[in-house]
């Protein structure tokens, strides 16, 4: 067995975008109904992954192979030691809303500032 069968072929999945695409542009020119063109898309989709679940069941044995197979490599931990942010140490919110946001937002009642155009004045809204 050569090492080329332990390795899956990439290339036929590849060939399924251009594929796809040109069986979209042949129905895109078919002269038939609305519900003809769902249909015939529906049936380019199922094709589509129909090709592709051949594809991963054929190469099944390749995923296993590269599954069991050693790893190789050197891997290089560096840990460094990083220094603290200046002002690290107060304790903020990790969130934070303006006061003239929303208040409340995690009650079931909620008040809201906004400010009305045609008089100038700020309005409070209150919903329970």
């Amino acid at each position: 067995m050569s090492s080329s069968n332990f390795r899956p072929k990439w290339w036929q999945v590849y060939l399924t975008l251009p594929m796809l695409m040109a069986l979209f542009i042949v129905d895109s020119r078919l002269r038939i109904s609305a519900c003809g063109h769902q249909a015939v898309q529906i049936g380019i989709v199922v094709l589509i992954y129909g090709l592709i679940r051949l594809w991963i069941k054929a190469n099944t044995s390749a995923f296993l192979k590269m599954d069991q197979g050693q790893f190789h490599g050197r891997i290089v931990v560096i840990r460094t030691h990083g220094s603290p942010l200046p002002g690290a140490d107060v304790r903020r919110p990790l969130f934070e809303l303006p006061a003239s946001e929303i208040k409340g937002v995690l009650s079931d009642t909620f008040d809201m500032d906004y400010m009305d155009a045609e008089t100038s004045r700020s309005v409070k809204f209150h919903e329970n």
